[in-house]
Formats: C-alpha cells, sequence, structure tokens
C-alpha cells in the first residue's frame, strides 16, 4: 500500500470508531431529531403561596369544621397517625413502602446481585426527601406531600392502599388514595392515584392547569460512582404512534413532551424505569436537575390536568428491571404478563443499531453456545474469537499475501517514484501499470481487513450491552466484570491530565504489546520503511487510547484476536519460507538434444 491509501484507511477506522464511541455517549442507539429544550409552559409553573396555597392534610386530631364533611369518620385522637413501613413482595421483588407521602422507599430486585452478594436496589433517593411516586399538588417543582396516610393492605397480600384526606385552598375537602399492585411474577408496579369529594364538588386542584403531578425520582438504581457513558449511563425516551423517540434534555435542565405516549423511560446500561399512563393526556417532564443531595439526578414526571369531578381515578404502571429481551418482549403478549399488556415493544428501550445490531444478535447465539459449554464468559469471548478467525481465515490469508507481494515490489515502486518524482500523473500511471502487470491491488491488503470492521462493532455493541455480561467473571481478582474495565490498581482521587485516567489496567496494555506484534511479524520491510510506520506504530497507539475505558470483554476480544493474528501470519511465513526454500534448491530442467526437423 501506498502513504495515501494508508492514511486513508487509518483515518476511516478513527473516523468510524469514533463515531461509535460518541454514538455509544450520547446515545447507544440512532437517535430521532432532538426535542428543543424547553421550559415548562405556563401552565405547569408553580404559583406563588399567595395565589394557590397548596392543600394540607385534614389535622388528624381537630379537623377542620368545613373539612369534616369530606374525611367521614374523622380521626380521634387515639387514632393518631405514626410513620411505619409496608412491604409487599412476589417472585421477582420486594417492595418497601411508607405511609408518609404513601410512597415507595426501596425495589430491590431478587435475581439480580451485585458485587457483595446484595440485590440490586432500583431506588436512589438519598436525603432529598424525592421518592419514586411521590405526590405534588402542583408541577414536579412544588414540595412533595409529606403528610402521614392510612394503610389498607389487600387479602391477597401483593397490595397496599395509602390514604388521606385534605383540604383544598377554597376549603373543600377531598380524599386523596394511592393504592399499589404487584402481580406474581411480574417487575411491574401498578399505581392507582384516586381523588374523590364526598359531597359532589370539585377538590378544586388546579394549580396553573395542573392538579397533581406523580413520577419516578430522582434517580433510579442501581448505585453507581459516576456516569461516565461506559460503567454506566442514562438515557430517556418515549414510545408513540409505533415509534420509539429519543429525547435529548439540556444538561442539568427539563425537556417537556405534551405528547401522548404510550410509555416513557429512563434507561441505565442493564437496567431501566419505563412508564405506561392511561390515556389522561399527562404533561411529561424529563428532569435531570441536580439536587444538593444528589448531583446525578434521572427523573420522569407525569402532570396531571385539572380534575373536573368529583372522583377521579388515574392508574400508572412502571415496568422497573433489566432490560433483558426475553423479559422485555413478555410485554408484548397479554398472556406472558400479569397485568395483560400487549403490544408495548418495551423492547425498543435497547440500544440497537441498523446493521450492527443484526449482526450483534448474530454473534450472541454462539457467545451464549461456548458459555453453555464452559460457563465463564471470558472463556467464551475467546472461544468466539477463535470462530470468528476461522471464518476470516481465507480473506486474512489473502491480506497477508497480498501484502507480501506489495512488499516485494517496493524496490520498482521506489525507482518509479525517484523517475517520476516531478512528474506525478505519470508516475501514477507507470505505478497501475506496474500493478496490472504483477496482478497486485494497492488495496489487497486492506479490504478484507476493513470488512472486518462491521464485526468489531458488533462485538462493541454486544459486549457492552450484553446482560449476562454484567458481574460476569473471567479471571478472579483480576477481571470481576467483564461488562466494566479491569484495573489492577485506582489510584483516585490523582488523575492522568488530559486523559483523566485514575486506574492501572492491564489489558490495554497487552493489547498495545500484542498489535505492536502483529505488525511486525506482518512486515518484511525495514522498520525504516515510512510507508509502513503509520501502520506499525500509530494505528496501535490510537487503538490504545480509544479502547482503555472501554469494557474487559471487549479489550480481551481485541487482544485474542491479534495473537490469532500472530500465530496465522507466523504460520504464513512459514510456509512462505519453505516454498522459497524449495524453490532455490530445485534442480534446472534436464538439459536435452534439439529435436530434429
Amino acid at each position: 500500500m501506498d502513504r495515501k491509501t494508508i492514511i486513508a484507511v487509518v483515518l476511516s477506522v478513527v473516523i468510524i470508531i469514533g463515531g461509535m464511541v460518541l454514538q455509544n455517549m450520547l446515545a447507544p442507539k440512532k437517535p430521532a431529531s432532538p426535542l428543543p429544550p424547553e421550559k415548562p409552559p405556563a401552565a405547569v409553573e408553580q404559583p406563588k403561596p399567595e395565589e394557590a396555597p397548596a392543600p394540607q392534610a385534614a389535622p388528624a386530631q381537630t379537623p377542620s369544621p368545613a373539612a369534616a364533611p369530606a374525611m367521614g369518620a374523622a380521626p380521634s385522637a387515639a387514632e393518631a397517625l405514626s410513620e411505619e413501613e409496608v412491604s409487599l413482595e412476589n417472585q421477582v421483588m420486594r417492595v418497601r413502602f411508607t405511609n408518609r407521602g404513601g410512597d415507595v422507599t426501596s425495589i430491590q430486585l431478587k435475581d439480580y446481585k451485585n458485587q457483595d452478594g446484595s440485590p440490586v436496589e432500583m431506588v436512589i433517593s438519598r436525603d432529598t426527601g424525592i421518592r419514586p411516586f411521590s405526590l405534588h399538588f402542583g408541577d414536579q417543582n412544588a414540595e412533595p406531600v409529606n403528610a402521614l396516610f392510612r394503610v389498607e393492605r389487600s387479602v391477597s397480600g401483593i397490595g397496599v392502599t395509602f390514604s388521606q384526606s385534605f383540604a383544598s385552598r377554597i376549603g373543600v375537602p377531598f380524599t386523596v388514595r394511592k393504592s399499589y399492585l404487584l402481580q406474581p411474577n411480574d417487575y411491574m408496579i401498578e399505581l392507582r392515584v384516586s381523588i374523590e369529594n364526598s359531597i359532589n364538588e370539585y377538590p378544586d386542584l388546579n394549580f396553573n392547569g395542573i392538579a397533581y403531578t406523580v413520577g419516578y425520582g430522582p434517580q433510579i438504581g442501581p448505585a453507581f460512582a459516576k456516569l461516565d457513558r461506559q460503567s454506566e449511563y442514562r438515557t430517556y425516551m418515549y414510545y408513540a404512534d409505533g415509534k420509539k423517540r429519543d429525547v435529548r434534555i439540556p444538561k442539568e435542565g427539563l425537556q417537556v413532551v405534551k405528547s401522548r405516549v404510550t410509555w416513557a423511560a429512563i434507561t441505565g446500561k442493564y437496567f431501566e424505569a419505563i412508564a405506561i399512563p392511561d390515556a389522561t393526556p399527562y404533561i411529561i417532564t424529563f428532569d435531570t436537575r441536580p439536587l444538593p443531595e444528589l448531583k446525578e439526578r434521572s427523573s420522569l414526571y407525569f402532570g396531571r390536568p385539572e380534575i373536573k369531578s368529583s372522583k377521579n381515578t388515574d392508574v400508572f404502571r412502571f415496568y422497573v428491571g433489566p432490560k433483558k429481551q426475553q423479559i422485555l418482549a413478555s410485554y408484548n403478549d397479554s398472556s406472558k404478563n400479569g397485568f395483560k399488556l400487549s403490544d408495548m415493544h418495551f423492547e425498543q428501550s435497547i440500544p440497537s443499531m441498523w446493521l450492527i445490531g443484526g449482526l450483534a444478535n448474530i454473534l450472541k447465539t454462539p457467545l451464549d453456545w461456548f458459555y453453555l459449554l464452559i460457563p465463564n464468559y471470558g472463556v467464551a469471548i475467546l472461544l468466539l474469537t477463535l470462530l470468528i478467525k476461522l471464518l476470516f481465515w481465507p480473506l486474512t490469508n489473502k491480506s497477508f499475501e497480498s501484502t507480501a507481494k506489495m512488499q516485494a515490489l517496493q524496490p520498482k515502486i521506489k525507482e518509479l517514484q525517484a523517475k517520476y518524482k516531478n512528474n506525478p500523473q505519470r508516475m501514477n500511471q507507470e505505478m497501475a501499470a506496474l500493478y496490472k502487470k504483477e496482478g497486485v491491488s494497492p488495496l489487497g491488503g486492506c479490504l478484507p481487513l476493513l470488512l472486518q470492521i462491521p464485526i468489531f462493532f458488533a462485538l462493541y455493541n454486544l459486549l457492552s450491552t450484553h446482560f449476562e455480561l454484567r458481574g460476569a467473571s473471567f479471571i478472579a481478582g483480576w477481571i470481576n466484570d467483564l461488562s466494566s474495565p479491569e484495573s489492577i490498581w485506582d489510584f483516585s482521587p490523582f488523575r492522568i491530565p488530559m486523559v483523566g485516567w485514575h486506574n492501572l489496567r492491564v489489558l490495554p496494555f497487552l493489547m498495545l504489546g500484542t498489535t505492536f506484534l502483529q505488525s511486525k511479524v506482518s512486515q518484511s520491510a525495514t522498520p525504516t520503511d515510512r510507508n509502513m510506520a503509520l501502520m506499525t506504530y500509530a494505528m496501535p497507539i490510537v487503538f490504545f487510547f480509544i479502547l482503555y475505558d472501554m469494557p474487559s470483554g471487549l479489550v480481551l476480544y481485541w487482544t485474542a484476536q491479534n495473537i490469532l493474528g500472530i500465530v496465522q501470519q507466523l504460520y504464513v511465513n512459514y510456509r512462505r519460507g519453505k516454498r522459497a526454500a524449495a524453490a532455490e534448491t530445485q534442480p534446472s530442467e534436464p538439459w536435452r538434444y534439439p529435436k530434429r526437423k
């Protein structure tokens, strides 16, 4: 290959891989047109206290005369409420509630563990005072309701209702009921918010067009050190009119969606919260503004328009669980989930890219087969690498042979470059004629390798998002999680300037060394050959920086690919050497008398 061709190939690879990494950082899937940053409309702005005071819980011991009729049997001093916790549990999750606000305090997933063996916790509230399913009278900026609610447990054991009586700003009484329900084997929580007035009057809940707001926040679990776009991230999306749409949120800002949606979601790398509202035209708000107690915030709210009836019930369902294809797809068939939902298409929340996603799904099958054979995903990745190498053996052999022919032509190419250095057009014509005469293509060594780039991208997609790799160990004590970068020394808080690294990793250096070695054994040219210097030194260094903080499973694949490439190149060199030695020692053709005429 000439220098321009090598530079073009290098830049193409770097641009494509850099674009892949950037796309994963911004959104793992091909993004839809981003919504412009939009301030909450005037209809959802929090009113000033003197304009619209929020409803207050009716005093438990001495209810106001105006509120007493709406509360029915008003609680007496003996029935004063105290704070208590309630738990609901099914086969897959354990949910804890507090009667303060009737909110959720904990959602633990039984089948998924942290590295310390504890169940994955999907609620991160800290000391914010905001909890999943908190109720706000007005928009999400209003203080969450913090009153104590009465508790009514269902007979089935997987349902609970919290209720409390309030008086509106003009003294109209009403009762709020928050009813939760689980199904036996579902990662879904149903929430019914009922607001009732027993004297057949509107409760007068209208704060600039919003009656109340409920949602999931301030942050979904599991716990993380930081949202670094590699080990953990957050994306926001909604599904409407049969299409999934990604939502772009200004940093530390808000994004409002006024469309009617089938569902809206906050997704992480392996877990997510998907909210399914009823047919009410809610105002949906995604909120990433940091809180003093929680710098990384990811919240989703539904603003309920003004209620114009004396009795009203709104139904929300929240999927809170793993991003696993099989589980998410079960909500497309009403016979496979306890809430009888169908055609929800939750699986579209899993990042995938056109073509690359299809290849990733193809590669997932042999990876899982190898894991069944040897239950270690690190070994499975190595076996998958070997399989890919065998499938591409003819192409890589062709690449090696083409490279060898090009190297053999280097003296003639240099002669032409020197002879026609002042006439580039003639030089290109002569070089093209030389390639044609010798039957060599200058891109012959590159094109077969370029065909493997989609495989690399597909493996990047697979090894970065394959749920089963979460927490999967290869070598205990070194590579404990193939879905995250490995580390042998964390020297934080110190960080290496410019790159920001604070971990010493072994795999990227092994990858760098094997890439250098592979480049060396594949070259017969001298180290001073400038045309090959870029391939020998620049490419490995570029990939070293790109892959340093990538999942260790991906770096393991690349390193194994290098080692297998070295073995293949040594084998090709050995066979080429034997053929050359045989050609030199072959006796010349015996002399014969010329035939008589």
